[in-house]
């Protein structure tokens, strides 16, 4: 069966830049972005981040600048919550590049879709079952020609970096404020198992070569731009009852997680095992007791000291036993 993926643009996207980014130092999720990949990741989709790059082009980094920033992005990611994504492509090549090796019109540059359709190959994706969020209509227009699903995250309070081509469809699924509502709308499309990381799968970045592009990257034909025609008032309330819905599980779903008991505590744990052979011994050690007092009543003196003997050796044992436990119980208490 294919698999799914949320392709995700990069800069105002997952991180937050509002120019040409070229130093990993600067690197900044936005709020709550990793929360959200991490909830899209649960729900059985790769996540995949498709960028445009004409910094390189431009002569205001290189491509080893590129890919720490995507490092250092994924690194965040990873140590805010976990999130593992999948491959990072960029496109470094501009038709207006100062930089003569990166001068041409790329099928990688997003309004067009190669990007997305590579990755299609390289992880045997369904991209009908597929979604491209960005916060610039370029990334609607990739996404839609690849046959993807889009949404437009488009802050009222946050200007755009540069103006878009004239003429560009900019006609979405939905038009969003954040990634958190990305992945409310998404969950309605169901859940699969999280998919495994597959390192060996992750595809070359593309390199600098001149028009035509390079054979070790065939170009994709080009899909033309279809825009999506937006929901009618009616789908927008049938699908914000369905949110309402959706939050009032998340939140069960989150307090009963409050209520799981922390790390049982190793001092516990122990405290147990040794209760238990604090049990067993005293058992070993009545049933030598009642096994002495047998031999008593038979005169057979010698077993019945024998027997006593070994009797109380498992009882003194049973008690020291039992005190070493409720010492290891307090000590979990303490901590």
């Amino acid at each position: 069966m294919l698999e799914r993926a949320i392709f995700f643009d990069r800069d105002n996207t997952i991180i937050d830049n509002d120019g040409y980014l070229g130093d990993a130092k600067q690197v900044k999720l936005l709020p709550n972005a990793a929360a959200a990949l991490a909830a899209l990741r649960g729900l059985g989709y790769r996540l995949i981040v498709v960028s445009n790059q004409s910094g390189v082009a431009r002569g205001l980094f290189s491509e080893a600048d590129v890919k720490a920033v995507n490092l250092e992005m994924c690194r965040q990611l990873k140590d805010e919550a976990g999130v593992h994504i999948d491959a990072s492509y960029y496109c470094p090549y501009h038709p207006e590049a100062t930089v003569g090796a990166y001068r041409q019109d790329h099928d990688w540059r997003k309004p067009k879709p190669g990007m997305l359709l590579q990755a299609a190959r390289d992880f045997d994706l369904d991209l009908s079952r597929c979604w491209m969020i960005g916060d610039q209509p370029r990334d609607i227009a990739a996404g839609a020609a690849a046959g993807c699903r889009t949404i437009l995250l488009r802050d009222p309070d946050h200007q755009l970096p540069d103006a878009e081509p004239a003429g560009l469809p900019v006609s979405s699924d939905y038009i969003i404020k954040s990634l958190g509502d990305a992945a409310r709308i998404i969950a309605r499309e169901g859940a699969t198992k999280p998919p495994q990381p597959v390192p060996a799968a992750k595809p070359a970045e593309p390199a600098p070569a001149p028009p035509p592009p390079p054979p070790s990257e065939p170009a994709p034909a080009t899909v033309p731009a279809v825009p999506v025609t937006v929901p009618t008032a009616t789908t927008h309330l049938a699908r914000l009852e369905k949110t309402i819905d959706d939050l009032v599980l998340q939140l069960r779903h989150q307090s009963r997680q409050a209520e799981m008991p922390r790390d049982f505590p190793k001092t516990r744990f122990a405290a147990i095992i040794v209760q238990v052979f604090a049990v067993l011994a005293l058992i070993v050690g009545f049933y030598h007791l009642m096994t002495a007092s047998a031999s008593l009543k038979g005169s057979d003196w010698h077993v019945a000291m024998s027997t006593l003997l070994r009797g109380a050796i498992w009882t003194l044992s049973a008690i020291f036993l039992q005190v070493l436990a409720l010492t290891l119980l307090h000590l979990s208490k303490d901590h």
